[in-house]
């Protein structure tokens, strides 16, 4: 049975649209005949497409599975696909077209932040709801039009910062953190988080996303005293990071970010990834619901894989704008965005409540990984 740990993890929570005072442009739908379009804005190419191939399985078998159905209101959905790749431009193109000229009413985004910073401008004028992976706090806040289909760092990286005080014990902390805005922004929550706790990080240590060593990073802390390190990075480095602890036998105990318990993650580290604690969205695989069980089995037979966190909330997302779309009035953006402020869904992935704002995601999970393809869950942590 799963425990539910009382730390007190802060969410920021974004005001909603009818206390923004946006206007709302009506985004075109199309005839009673044509499907409802749907975009889809996530890295195709590149590096990251490791995420992108998760968010775009889950959002096209919640398409597949409503259209099989009958799709929504008498209509189908169709995804519009774009690729944001790993380069801040190349969003910003891919959402410039997508607002322009695909005839979309509504949005899935990357899961970068600092992609999504980036875009804000080009949202911002659009007023078009987006369904968003970055968990950067501030995104939801600089913009009403932001729905967060995933826990905020301030969340989740609080929680990993808990979990080394409460759970491990440690005193003896170091950090390693990626540059970009989603590692920088929670290193920062990670090293508020410990300061709050009465513990000083014995060091702070960045790497870049293009970085294929992490060993200077990972002996400076060992050599500044570290027993535990928190690491808030993306799945390749991830990798590396753990790969190298065992390598130089430093024997650092691990709590990492969401992306250290990814599939893809796993498969790069091998057999490093044992005994690693991650902070994580959801594990569906580990999931005792029944709806979420078969969901998975279904989900591996489609694309032989397991799914992972990033493939859960997509799928959540499209069937939330399902519904979304069969409450609104006129499937413009701002009747959408309404109808997205009243949802209340228990998802794949979550529980998605977005009627204080653009933060809907209400809990994390605390996992101990076994291998590359099993892991242990620990705790349940919710929302305050």
């Amino acid at each position: 049975m799963k425990k539910v740990v009382k730390w007190a993890v802060p969410v920021i929570l974004a005001g909603s649209l009818a206390a923004s005072g946006c206007g709302s442009a009506s985004t075109s739908s199309g005839s009673k005949n044509d499907p409802i379009r749907i975009g889809m804005i996530t890295a195709l190419t590149g590096e990251y497409n490791l995420v992108g191939n998760y968010l775009l399985h889950g959002a096209e078998m919640a398409v597949q599975e409503i259209n099989d159905k009958g799709g929504v209101n008498g209509r189908k959905l169709e995804i519009v696909k774009e690729d944001s790749a790993k380069e801040n431009p190349t969003a910003v193109n891919a959402f410039n077209k997508m607002v322009n000229s695909d005839n979309v009413v509504a949005i899935l985004g990357p899961d970068l932040s600092t992609q999504l910073f980036a875009v804000e401008p080009v949202i911002n004028k659009a007023k078009i709801p987006v369904l968003i992976q970055g968990s950067n706090p501030k995104l939801t806040q600089d913009t009403p039009w932001y729905f967060r289909l995933r826990p905020n760092d301030s969340l989740a990286a609080s929680s990993a910062a808990a979990f080394a005080v409460e759970k491990l014990k440690a005193t003896k902390i170091g950090i390693t953190h990626d540059t970009d805005e989603f590692g920088s922004g929670g290193a920062k929550i990670i090293e508020d988080s410990l300061k709050k706790a009465g513990i000083t990080p014995v060091g702070v240590e960045a790497y870049n996303s293009s970085d294929k060593d992490l060993s200077a990073q990972l002996m400076n802390l060992k050599k500044k005293g570290a027993e535990v390190i928190v690491d808030w990075g993306h799945p390749q480095q991830s990798a590396t990071l753990m790969k190298q602890n065992k390598e130089l036998g430093l024997n650092l105990k691990i709590v990492g970010s969401p992306g250290m318990s990814m599939p893809a993650t796993t498969k790069l580290a091998g057999d490093a990834v044992k005994d690693v604690y991650c902070i994580v969205d959801t594990v569906p695989s580990e999931n005792p619901d029944p709806k979420v069980k078969e969901w998975v089995a279904k989900y591996q037979k489609a694309y032989n894989d397991l799914p992972d966190f990033h493939s859960a909330s997509a799928y959540d997302g499209v069937y939330m704008l399902a519904d979304a779309i069969k409450g609104s009035k006129d499937l413009s953006a701002q009747s959408l965005a309404d109808a997205l402020h009243k949802e209340k869904y228990h998802g794949m992935a979550n529980d998605f409540d977005y009627s204080k704002g653009g933060e809907g995601a209400q809990q994390v999970v605390a996992v101990q990984l076994q291998d590359p393809t099993h892991m242990k869950l620990i705790d349940t942590i919710k929302a305050k």
